[in-house]
C-alpha cells in the first residue's frame, strides 16, 4: 500500500469513528427524552357521493372528534376540486347547513374567488364539541364529464379552540360520476299451493320465478281466509326473515333486508329460489275448498315491493297461491281460539279465562328506523289484558336487550330514529303504558338515538338529548278521551277557561276537533314532540290553519298553541305537531273567529330552513292561503291520478288547480312531492298577473338584463314577462337558473312581492336559523307572523 492510500484509508477510518460517535452520542440524547404518545386528532371528513352528468349533488363535510376532547367554535375550511368535472351551484354554493340547529349564534361566509377553490368560514357562539354534519357543498356535474372519481380535498385550513389558529387535518373525499343508469330489475314472484285436510298443518313456499338482478329487500303483505286458515310459523332459506300475523283479520307481513348493505344480496336466477315459507294450521271445521293466499294490491309498496342492491324498485309480478282442503270437516269438541299476531319465529296468542275475569294476550311488535317492516331493527312485547269490565289496556316494556339490538343495527343502516309502532286496528284500547328503563334511555342517549313511540291516538318524539342523564326509569301513560261523555266535560271546561275567553270574543264559535288526550309521565322538563291525528276529513285548508291545542298541565297552568300540520305517522292522514316540556291533557280546537295573517309556517323545532326547497303540494298550500281562489268559476278537472289521500293536501290542490294558479302534466299527474323549479314559479306568476287584484300590486319596469340561460327553454315568455315586472331577476352574471329548486326564502320573497306585503324588520327573529342579517329575514318576517 503506498503511503498515500496509506494516509486516505486512514483519514477514512477516522471519519466513520467520528460519525459513529455522533450518532451513538444522539441516540443517548434522545433517549432520555419522553416518547412521543401516538394520538389520533380529529379531523374534517368530505364525504363521497355520486351522480351522473347535470345532476346537482351535495358533499357533506362532516368534523369527526375522534373521541377525543377537542372543540372549536371558528372553523376556516378551503376545499380545492376539479372545475373541469365539478362546478359550484352559484349564490347556493353550501346548503344543508345542519350545524345552525345544533349551535346557537350561527354565522356563515364563503369565498369563491380563488380558481378550483371555495373557502368557508364558519363561526358559533356554543363550543362544537362532538362529530356532526357542519354543512353540504353543493356542486353541479359538468354535462360533459365523463365516469370517474372526482377528489374534493382539503386545502389551508384552520380552526379555534381559543385564540390562536390550530391547523385542521382533513379526510379527502370524492364524487362519483356515473355512467348512464342501470335498468330496472324484473322479477316474477310465485305464492306456492298446499292441500290438506282440517286440522291440518301444511307449509308452502313462496318464490321467484325468474331473477334478472339481486334482490337486496322485500316485503310482501298476504291476505288469507282466517276462518279457515291460520298462520303458525314463517320461516326464511335466507337469514332475517321478519314476520308479524294478524290471525283475526287474515293478513301476515313478510320482510327481509341484507344486513350487508347489499354484499349479501338473493342472486340473480332464471331458476326458481325460495324466498321463504309459511305454515299453516287448517280449523277444524274449515269446509272442504280453494282458499286463496295472495296479495291485494301489487301496486302498493306496502302490499309487494321488491329492490335491488341499490335500493331501487323493481319491476315485480306475484302470482297468487291457495290451500286446498279436501275431505270432511271435523267438529270440535272444545272452542277455538285463533293466536292474534306474531313476529319472527314467535306467534301470539290470548288466555282465555271464565268470562267474569280478566285475559291477556302478549303481542309482539317490531320496532324500526321506517315504517315499514323491511327496516326492523329490533322487536318488543306488548301485553294486552282485557278487564272483566271489557276495557283492554297495554303495557310495554322497552328492556336494555331489545334497544341494544335496536341501536346496533341502526348504526349499521345509517339511522338515529327508532320507532315503535303500537297498533290499535279495532281501536278498542282504553289506555296505554309505555315504560323506559333508566338503561335503555341511556343507551339511546349515549349513542344519540332518537325514539319515537307511535300509536294510533299520538305519537311521541324523544330526542336523545332528552333523553340524557335521567337516571331512573321513565314511564307514559296514553289515555285517549273516546267517550261523548268525556268530550263534552273537556269541552265545556274549555270554554269557560279564562285563557280561551280572552283570546276569542265569541266562545260559540269554538268547537272541539278529534279526541282529547290525556299524557302522563315522570320526565319533566324535556322537551318531546307530541303530534295528535286529525280526524275530521271534512276541515278546509283555511280550517286547518286555525287548529290550536289547548293544553291543561298537570300542574294547573295552561297553555294555548299553534301547531304545525303535518302527516300523521308518516300516512296521509294530518296531524298537529307541537313541542312540549309538561304533560296531561290536550285538546284539539278550532276557534272560527279568530284570524291570521300568517300564511307559511316554521317547524316544531324553532327553525324555519330557508333553503329547503319547496314541493308542488306546499306551492299549492300557500297560494290558497294567500290568494282568492274563484274556484266556482273554475271548470279544470283536478282528478289528477296521484291525488294525495290527505285531505288538505287535496284542497289545497284543487282549489290552486281550479283558480289557474297551478296544473298537472298531460298524463294527468300533479306530482305533488316534486319541487317546484324557478321556471315553474315564472309560469305561475304569469298566470298571477293575469288578475286584476295582482296586477296593481306589481309595476312592469324596463327589462334592465336578459336572462343568457333560457334561449330554447320552454318558459321563455312567461320567464320574460316576470322579469319585465321586476317580481323575478336574474343573477349577477346573466343566469336566471330556470331548472333550480325555490327555496322556502325565495318563495316567500316572491309571494310578499306578488301581494305587496311589505317587509317587516323589526322584532326579534322568529325562527333560531334565520337572523337579521339573512336576506330574506323582512320577508320571512312578514309572512310567518300573525
Amino acid at each position: 500500500m503506498s503511503s498515500e492510500n496509506s494516509y486516505l484509508f486512514s483519514a477514512k477510518s477516522k471519519l466513520t469513528k467520528s460519525l459513529l460517535a455522533l450518532l451513538l452520542t444522539i441516540s443517548m440524547i434522545f433517549s432520555w427524552l419522553p416518547q412521543a404518545q401516538a394520538s389520533t386528532d380529529p379531523v374534517i371528513h368530505i364525504g363521497e357521493v355520486s351522480g351522473k352528468p347535470g345532476d346537482i349533488v351535495e358533499v357533506p363535510v362532516t368534523y369527526d372528534s375522534k373521541d377525543t376532547d377537542f372543540s372549536f367554535y371558528h372553523s376556516e375550511l378551503s376545499f380545492a376540486y376539479d372545475s373541469a368535472v365539478l362546478e359550484l351551484v352559484e349564490g347556493d354554493e353550501v346548503v344543508n347547513q345542519q350545524a345552525y340547529e345544533k349551535f346557537s349564534g350561527y354565522n356563515q361566509t364563503k369565498d369563491t374567488s380563488a380558481s378550483d377553490i371555495i373557502r368557508v368560514v364558519m363561526t358559533t357562539q356554543e363550543l362544537i364539541n362532538e362529530s356532526i354534519v357542519l354543512y353540504s357543498l353543493h356542486f353541479k356535474i359538468k354535462e360533459n364529464a365523463a365516469p370517474s372519481a372526482s377528489a374534493v380535498r382539503l386545502g389551508d385550513s384552520i380552526w379555534f379552540e381559543d385564540e390562536s389558529p390550530i391547523p385542521v387535518t382533513g379526510e379527502a373525499g370524492q364524487v362519483n360520476i356515473l355512467a348512464d343508469e342501470k335498468p330496472v330489475g324484473n322479477v316474477l314472484v310465485s305464492i306456492g299451493s298446499a292441500q290438506g285436510k282440517a286440522g291440518d298443518k301444511v307449509t308452502f313456499p313462496v318464490y321467484t320465478m325468474s331473477l334478472d338482478q339481486p334482490i337486496g329487500s322485500f316485503g310482501v303483505r298476504l291476505k288469507y281466509n282466517p276462518a279457515a286458515l291460520q298462520v303458525i310459523n314463517v320461516t326464511g332459506d335466507v337469514p332475517g326473515i321478519q314476520y308479524n300475523a294478524n290471525n283475526e283479520t287474515g293478513s301476515v307481513i313478510v320482510g327481509w333486508s341484507d344486513e350487508d348493505g347489499g354484499q349479501s344480496p338473493i342472486p340473480a336466477s332464471e331458476s326458481p329460489q325460495a324466498l321463504f315459507k309459511i305454515e299453516f294450521t287448517i280449523a277444524s271445521g274449515a269446509i272442504t275448498g280453494d282458499y286463496l293466499v295472495q296479495v291485494v294490491d301489487t301496486t302498493l309498496p306496502e302490499h309487494f315491493t321488491v329492490t335491488d342492491t341499490d335500493a331501487m324498485e323493481m319491476n315485480k309480478q306475484i302470482v297468487p297461491g291457495k290451500i286446498s282442503v279436501v275431505g270432511s270437516p271435523v267438529t270440535p269438541t272444545t272452542p277455538s281460539n285463533p293466536g292474534s299476531s306474531g313476529s319472527g319465529s314467535s306467534s301470539g296468542g290470548s288466555t282465555t279465562t271464565s268470562p267474569s275475569a280478566s285475559t291477556s294476550e302478549k303481542i309482539t311488535v317490531n320496532v324500526t328506523n321506517e315504517r315499514n317492516t323491511n327496516a326492523v331493527v329490533s322487536a318488543t312485547i306488548i301485553e294486552r289484558t282485557t278487564g272483566a269490565d271489557g276495557r283492554k289496556k297495554d303495557e310495554v316494556n322497552l328492556t336494555a336487550e331489545q334497544t341494544s339490538r335496536a341501536i346496533e343495527s341502526l348504526k349499521k343502516a345509517g339511522s338515529n330514529i327508532a320507532r315503535i309502532m303500537i297498533p290499535d286496528e279495532k281501536d278498542e284500547v282504553s289506555e296505554l303504558n309505555v315504560k323506559l328503563p333508566a338503561k335503555s334511555t341511556s343507551l339511546m342517549a349515549a349513542e344519540k338515538m332518537n325514539l319515537y313511540i307511535e300509536t294510533d291516538n299520538a305519537s311521541l318524539q324523544l330526542p336523545a338529548n332528552s333523553l340524557q342523564g335521567l337516571g331512573s326509569d321513565i314511564f307514559f301513560h296514553l289515555v285517549p278521551i273516546k267517550d261523548t261523555a268525556g268530550r263534552e266535560v273537556v269541552e265545556q271546561r274549555i270554554q269557560n277557561d279564562p285563557l280561551i275567553v280572552k283570546s276569542s270574543s265569541n266562545t260559540a264559535d269554538l268547537r272541539l276537533v278529534g279526541r282529547p288526550m290525556t299524557i302522563e309521565t315522570n320526565m319533566s322538563s324535556r322537551p318531546v314532540t307530541v303530534v295528535l291525528p286529525i280526524r275530521e276529513t271534512n276541515l278546509t285548508q283555511k280550517e286547518l290553519d286555525k287548529l290550536q291545542v289547548f293544553i291543561e298541565h298537570s300542574d294547573g297552568t295552561k297553555e294555548l298553541v299553534k301547531g304545525k300540520i303535518v302527516k300523521f305517522n308518516g300516512t296521509d292522514q294530518p296531524g298537529i305537531e307541537f313541542e312540549v316540556t309538561k304533560f296531561s291533557t290536550f285538546s284539539m280546537i278550532l276557534m272560527n273567529d279568530t284570524h291570521s295573517s300568517a300564511y307559511i309556517q316554521g317547524y316544531a323545532d324553532g327553525t324555519f330552513r330557508p333553503n329547503q326547497e319547496v314541493q308542488r303540494v306546499e306551492m299549492a298550500a300557500l297560494l290558497s292561503r294567500i290568494l282568492p281562489s274563484d274556484s266556482d268559476e273554475a271548470t279544470l278537472d283536478t282528478s289528477y291520478r296521484d291525488m294525495p289521500a290527505a285531505e288538505w293536501a287535496r284542497e289545497a290542490i284543487t282549489m290552486a288547480t281550479a283558480a289557474g294558479y297551478m296544473r298537472g302534466n298531460a298524463a294527468g299527474d300533479f306530482m305533488p312531492e316534486s319541487s317546484i323549479t324557478r321556471a315553474e314559479m315564472a309560469v305561475i306568476i304569469e298566470r298571477l298577473l293575469n288578475r286584476k287584484d295582482i296586477t296593481g300590486a306589481v309595476t312592469t319596469t324596463e327589462l334592465t338584463k336578459e336572462a343568457t340561460d333560457i334561449t330554447l327553454h320552454w318558459a321563455l315568455e312567461a320567464v320574460q314577462r316576470v322579469l319585465a315586472t321586476g317580481v323575478m331577476s336574474v343573477s349577477p352574471d346573466g343566469a336566471f337558473r330556470p331548472n333550480e329548486a325555490v327555496t322556502r326564502a325565495e318563495a316567500v320573497t316572491l309571494l310578499n312581492r306578488l301581494v305587496h306585503i311589505e317587509p317587516e324588520l323589526s322584532g326579534t327573529s322568529r325562527w333560531k336559523d334565520v337572523s337579521a342579517s339573512h336576506w330574506a329575514y323582512g320577508a320571512i318576517q312578514a309572512a310567518s307572523q300573525n
